[in-house]
């Protein structure tokens, strides 16, 4: 009994407390994988993706967070930075939601149900011509006059 009573309900309260604290680091420190098969090309923020079999993986660990894709057992092909990470509680399994701008295929969500968050991803915007017809010629592509 007496060492049940060494413990005042503060040192309880403050050990379980950290426990939990504890126990939720790894969790959130997590580094969470995927694979995705893709039957068309299609656009991730810069990204061109070819169609072919990759892999995933968002980095929570770095601020901000961050998916690398790469093609499976192949080299990196994009580091993607999402514009919106949300809490996510949709009903299914995980998924890469897509839509059409511009008669191309364009990533705008990964749902990741495992982990219950949403990441929204910027549209790709072509260069307007506009904008690229006021810019100087390069060093290398001077013409001799």
């Amino acid at each position: 009994m007496k060492s049940i009573r060494r413990f005042s309900p503060s040192k309880v309260l403050l050990l379980a407390i950290a426990v939990i604290g504890v126990s939720a680091i790894p969790a959130r420190a997590q580094t969470t994988t995927g694979t995705f098969s893709l039957a068309h090309k299609v656009l991730w923020a810069n990204a061109v993706l070819p169609p072919g079999d990759y892999a995933f993986s968002l980095d929570t660990q770095s601020s901000p967070a961050r998916i690398s894709v790469r093609h499976l057992d192949g080299p990196m092909v994009a580091m993607i930075l999402p514009q919106v990470i949300s809490d996510d509680d949709f009903v299914g399994g995980s998924s890469l939601v897509l839509h059409q701008e511009g008669g191309e295929s364009v990533v705008d969500t990964l749902r990741l149900k495992n982990i219950g968050i949403a990441l929204q991803f910027v549209s790709p915007k072509a260069v307007p011509v506009a904008e690229t017809a006021g810019l100087p010629p390069l060093a290398g592509s001077q013409s001799a006059k």
